[in-house]
């Protein structure tokens, strides 16, 4: 495979390289280094060579990745179904969290690395000098300049691995983003969860303590066993080690997405409330534009393509390098002329190089049809669980209201007798499940709808920033 290189420009005219940023004083230097006699060759061919890549005007690599750029238009909004505090934590944990700085950290890297790779295409020079022995104080500089022509390959394959690499660290940073998007998105709805039923949970301890304090007169008048007193501190008790339990996993979340996000003063401004229309996003194409925007994927994708890359670049190592070589010493003079060189690095190792790259990019693409498998499988349980949910609310919604009406009914029932103190206190922690599981299945909607439109890149937390609307 031939490599291009820059075209050698007219013999009969000099390009001269002018650029605000070199000093006059610089400049003038350069000339008369050109016009002296000893080094007058090589400086014409550097000369003409970076003078016709600097006419050519070529900015090398692609644009800066979308992570990396700064455009002047605000964010975008994120999707109806992201609450504003939401969209702002996570464009926060995006924004701050030091595994994003050390991500794009290694984009610049390996945009190093592919300026490095493309600058194989340009001559190398050397320069060096003799010191005589016989005429003490006599210097003989020697100089030698090489234009590579043809390199079997190995200057595409290296730049082709370079920009492989990028590709790899620009996926890193997309899952970076990903990931921390659904951590903060879990520990932001188990927070609303916590929140939510914590308030059920204290108002059905305040009707368990109402319910006490009324058995605890009724067992003064004798009206009612010490036994039903006692089921009814107990289902009080239970209701408040719930309750601790509940508030102890709402701190535990806060205290991660304050992690996530550097805010130690996080606080839930306003409970998200369900919407029917908004938390039930379309799915029927949710697995293919997950699959297409999926970060993992495109990262197994540039992995085998740098196995490819190595796998080149052993091969092209075997072949012939052609040249264009002008050198210049005090016992041969000034030479121009083509040259071919081969070389081998430890006999047969470089087939086995190429064989060992062929089988890591069959891994990459073995590794690719497992992570398909792994998001196909999360965006199908995402799917089943905000479809399922949607019924679940409606039947919690009844329960729970049914529940009410039997409780009041209860009670009405205990005081004439026709029911008794261990049918009040099933009806009690009947509705206070009933409103538990509506708190769930509608927590479980809006966080199943936040995923779906994460993974399917709706919602991309380093190009959208919080809401207008709070």
């Amino acid at each position: 495979m031939w490599d291009p290189a820059p075209r050698w420009p007219s013999t009969n005219k000099v390009v001269v390289l002018k650029a605000t940023h070199v000093p006059a004083r610089s400049q003038r230097a350069f000339r008369k280094f050109v016009n002296r006699k000893t080094f007058g060759y090589a400086g014409l061919l550097t000369a003409c060579l970076a003078g016709t890549a600097a006419a050519q005007d070529v900015i090398y690599g692609p644009p800066a990745p979308l992570e990396l750029q700064t455009p002047d238009a605000p964010l975008l909004a994120p999707p109806p179904a992201i609450p504003p505090q939401l969209g702002e934590s996570a464009h926060e944990a995006v924004e701050s969290y030091p595994a994003i700085r050390a991500a794009e950290a290694t984009i610049q890297a390996t945009n190093a690395d592919v300026r490095a790779a493309k600058w194989l295409r340009f001559p190398s020079v050397s320069v060096g000098g003799r010191l005589d022995d016989d005429r003490l104080g006599r210097f003989s500089p020697q100089i030698q300049v090489q234009q590579p022509i043809w390199a079997g390959g190995s200057i595409t394959a290296s730049i082709e691995r370079a920009e492989a690499g990028r590709a790899v660290a620009g996926a890193r940073l997309s899952e970076t983003v990903e990931d921390l998007a659904l951590q903060t998105l879990n520990a932001f709805y188990e927070i609303v969860r916590a929140t939510k039923q914590e308030a059920i949970l204290r108002d059905s301890l305040l009707e368990h303590q109402r319910l006490v304090e009324s058995m605890e007169r009724r067992v003064e008048q004798e009206v009612s066993p010490r036994s039903d007193l006692e089921l009814a501190s107990s289902r009080a008790a239970q209701v408040q080690q719930q309750l601790s339990l509940t508030i102890a996993q709402r701190y535990t979340n806060r205290q991660r997405l304050a992690e996530l996000t550097g805010n130690a003063d996080f606080e839930l401004d306003s409970v998200p409330e369900y919407s029917p229309v908004l938390h039930h996003p379309p799915t029927d194409a949710a697995v293919v534009q997950a699959i297409a925007c999926d970060p993992t994927r495109r990262r197994l994708l540039a992995e085998a393509a740098i196995a490819e890359a190595e796998r080149e670049l052993a091969e092209g190592s075997i072949l012939p390098r052609v040249g264009v070589e002008l050198s210049n010493d005090e016992i041969t003079g000034t030479r121009l002329g083509l040259v071919v060189t081969a070389q081998t690095n430890g006999g047969l190792s470089p087939f086995a190089a190429a064989e060992g790259a062929r089988f890591r990019q069959d891994a990459s693409f073995l590794q690719l049809a497992v992570a398909e498998r792994q998001l196909r499988e999360a965006i199908i349980l995402d799917v089943v669980e905000n479809t399922t949910s949607a019924g679940t609310i409606d039947s919690s919604g009844i329960a729970a209201r049914a529940a009410e009406r039997v409780t009041e009914s209860f009670m009405r029932q205990f005081i004439t007798g026709r029911r008794t103190w261990l049918d009040v206190m099933n009806a009690v922690r009947e509705g206070m499940s009933a409103e538990m599981a509506l708190v769930d299945a509608e927590t479980t909607a809006m966080a199943s709808a936040a995923r779906l439109l994460l993974r399917t890149c709706e919602w991309r937390p380093d190009l959208m920033g919080p809401s207008s609307e709070q």
